[in-house]
């Protein structure tokens, strides 16, 4: 499932529109409508990927955050 996919599912689960979300995180009405229909951004920038997984309560990764770099063990 793509970030886009999630956002569009959790936040039908949720009872939450897009343009609320997007209030949210502190930007216009909207940018996650275009996010999702037109793929602008292209990708989701930290900040907001990570403001909406906190709005969300999911995890980041969930929405294109990569997982951590961590050592071999």
């Amino acid at each position: 499932m793509t970030a886009r996919d999630t956002i569009i599912r959790v936040a039908a689960e949720r009872g939450e529109s897009l343009s609320a979300l997007s209030r949210k995180i502190g930007r216009n009405e909207a940018y996650l409508q275009q996010y999702v229909g037109r793929g602008s951004p292209r990708r989701l920038p930290e900040e907001e990927r990570r403001m909406l997984a906190i709005v969300l309560n999911i995890d980041e990764r969930r929405l294109g955050a990569r997982d951590p770099w961590s050592p071999a063990i």
